[in-house]
């Protein structure tokens, strides 16, 4: 058994051990270079490689449309960007602008679900921000215990 047979990050179909995720394409490429020309303003954000997700870039343009796709590795989409004279930032530095989540906000109030693009693949797992955590009880303060006294056991030992 392989490492990532053993935390189910491949599975085995027959004779082929298949990956949770496919890998980036020519076309992966095409996709973003149209949608770069094609539109006013856009910025590539390039989002990590994930354990089931191969590197991704966002392209996002000036209105806040945008479009999901696999490079590959952040090189890949350095020498796109570079191509087309366009900027390129980490995401985890960044983080997202602004009009990207104001556009998501328009369409959904407008009741639409797809944006321009249809990405038929399902997007990569969301890295950028952890997931929100509940705030922990307040708990006494710890007091040390005073020279001489005996140390205390803690429950159930």
């Amino acid at each position: 058994m392989s490492f990532l047979d053993a935390f189910r990050i491949r599975r085995t179909r027959g004779d082929r051990v298949a990956s949770m995720d496919r890998e980036a394409t020519p076309e992966d490429l095409d996709a973003l270079r149209t949608f770069a020309r094609s539109r006013k303003g856009v910025e590539f954000f390039v989002e990590p490689e994930t354990m089931v997700t191969d590197t991704t870039a966002v392209a996002v343009a000036a209105d806040g449309e945008w479009t999901r796709r696999r490079v590959g590795s952040p090189k890949v989409i350095q020498r796109v960007a570079r191509e087309l004279g366009l900027p390129v930032y980490d995401v985890q530095i960044v983080g997202y602008p602004e009009r990207m989540r104001a556009y998501n906000a328009r369409l959904k109030a407008e009741g639409r679900k797809e944006r321009q693009l249809p990405d038929e693949s399902p997007p990569p797992v969301r890295t950028s921000r952890p997931p929100s955590r509940p705030p922990r009880p307040s708990q006494p303060p710890r007091t040390l215990p005073a020279q001489g006294d005996p140390p205390r056991q803690r429950e159930g030992e």
